[in-house]
């Protein structure tokens, strides 16, 4: 319900809030502004593979903030 999902959120912000900061932009980069992993790659001058790593791993961050 709506108090589930307020919870998830108040989560899911408290994990991007702890994050490394280039991490979070590029979460945000993919999810917020619908950049793909080329695009974010291309805008941040780093490679890739970081991007997708970064990506990855804090889509992890946020599922685990999410399950506690």
């Amino acid at each position: 319900g709506d108090a589930e999902r307020a919870r998830a959120m108040e989560k899911v912000r408290g994990a991007m809030g702890v994050m490394p900061s280039p991490q979070r932009r590029a979460l945000e980069m993919a999810y917020f502004e619908g950049l793909t992993h080329t695009e974010i790659a291309a805008k941040t001058g780093e490679p890739l593979g970081t991007i997708k790593t970064r990506i990855r791993s804090g889509l992890l961050a946020l599922r685990k903030a999410v399950n506690v």
